[in-house]
């Protein structure tokens, strides 16, 4: 008797995957430009510098604003999550190792985008050292992105540490509906928008990092995410190892596109 996987569960899985790894894997690729280009090996952001309008006479010529063109690359890299499902224990336990095997592989890929989006987020060279996350800080921060001519439309993102959390909290306007309406206690993980920033909770910042970076303040505009090949998954029985091989796998890259919509943030 051959043995097989059931194509309903492929299909089950390979949906399930998805769709985890959008919820409750990767909280940061809402939060920058993102490029899809199928099998590319490399893949272009444009840039565009700042135009400034002139003035012009009766029947005369315009003048051209002469707009710098540039542009910022990435080249997808290759992961896998990948995992074995024993026969004998689906037997035993009755495919209950699917939704947790469904976690493992979102959360793992997950995790490795962030990671690549933070990762060339800290390539800017504007960095602020704080003491905590008050007021004042964040304010001044604010005040860094203005002065570099980032719009305030909604597109600003503060990507913060549980210990940058605690501090927030501490601050009654993030805290209180009579500041706000969007709660940071309340939301978790979702972005509260809050002070001209949609706020992010993740635990890939924080003390325990060697630059002690607790914080990244950025425009969507500032980062891209390069997508060779968006989240695929397989399930294929292995007879040397009597199990079954369940694989999620991703090609990406993130890129620095713009250094001044960006501040660091790190503990002093």
């Amino acid at each position: 008797m051959s043995v097989h996987v059931p194509t309903s569960f492929i299909q089950l899985y390979a949906s399930e995957v998805k769709a985890a790894y959008q919820r409750e894997g990767a909280l940061l690729r809402q939060a920058v430009r993102v490029r899809e280009g199928m099998g590319a090996e490399r893949i272009y952001f444009p840039k565009l510098g700042k135009g400034a309008a002139t003035a012009k006479g009766r029947h005369a010529d315009v003048v051209p604003m002469n707009v710098d063109h540039d542009r910022v690359n990435a080249d997808p890299k290759d992961y896998y999550a990948p995992e074995y499902i024993d026969e004998l224990d689906q037997v035993k336990i009755n495919w209950s190792l699917r939704s947790e095997y469904v976690r493992a592989s979102a959360w793992a890929l997950g995790r490795q985008t962030d990671n690549l989006i933070i990762d060339a987020a800290l390539n800017t060279t504007n960095e602020e050292t704080n003491a905590s996350l008050d007021l004042s800080a964040i304010t001044g921060i604010s005040e860094d992105l203005i002065d570099n001519d980032v719009p305030l439309d909604r597109q600003r993102w503060a990507v913060i540490s549980p210990k940058y959390l605690s501090d927030i909290l501490a601050i009654d306007g993030a805290t209180s509906s009579d500041f706000t309406r969007e709660q940071i206690l309340n939301t978790g993980s979702a972005p509260a928008y809050w002070m001209g920033f949609n706020w992010i909770v993740h635990t890939a910042l924080g003390d325990h990092r060697a630059d002690n970076m607790n914080g990244i303040f950025f425009h969507t505009s500032a980062l891209g995410l390069a997508i060779a090949r968006d989240v695929q998954t397989s399930v294929d029985w292995i007879a040397t190892k009597v199990a079954w091989l369940v694989n999620s796998w991703m090609s990406m890259d993130a890129v620095m596109i713009e250094g001044d919509g960006i501040v660091k943030s790190k503990t002093s």
